[in-house]
């Protein structure tokens, strides 16, 4: 499993991690492509009563996210990471909604990082000019 730390006195809110991220799950893997696909980022950097946050998923032990989907269309891969079965998802918003961590996004069908699963590692880690996102194994 891979974890990916968030230093928030680094991060300068550049959003070079969510540009990273969405061009890493779209098809064409450019910005363009990624723009006209209107991928969403599956991190997001947030400013919160004037401080930088984080917003992803925290691979929680016992995610809340899945506890709630009522179609059983959310779970947790030998990894951790949590993959969503887009032919039961019915897009309610309840996993949304019981997120503490705002790390769903409910596009089309809820987004949530994984850790750039088909890549060779978290590519917003890889992207970010200050290392404000470090990868660290589990």
């Amino acid at each position: 499993m891979v974890n990916i730390s968030f230093d928030k006195d680094l991060c300068l809110g550049c959003k070079t991690c969510e540009l990273a991220c969405a061009i890493a799950h779209s098809k064409t893997k450019d910005l363009a492509g990624a723009i006209k696909e209107n991928r969403i980022a599956r991190i997001r950097i947030r400013k919160v009563s004037g401080k930088i946050k984080l917003e992803q998923c925290k691979l929680c032990k016992n995610p809340r996210c899945i506890a709630r989907c009522p179609t059983n269309s959310l779970t947790k891969d030998k990894n951790g990471t949590i993959k969503v079965n887009y032919f039961t998802c019915t897009r309610c918003g309840l996993c949304e909604e019981a997120c503490p961590f705002g790390a769903i996004i409910l596009g089309p069908f809820p987004t949530l990082c994984d850790r750039c699963a088909e890549s060779d590692g978290p590519l917003c880690a890889k992207a970010c000019p200050t290392k404000a996102l470090k990868v660290k194994a589990v």
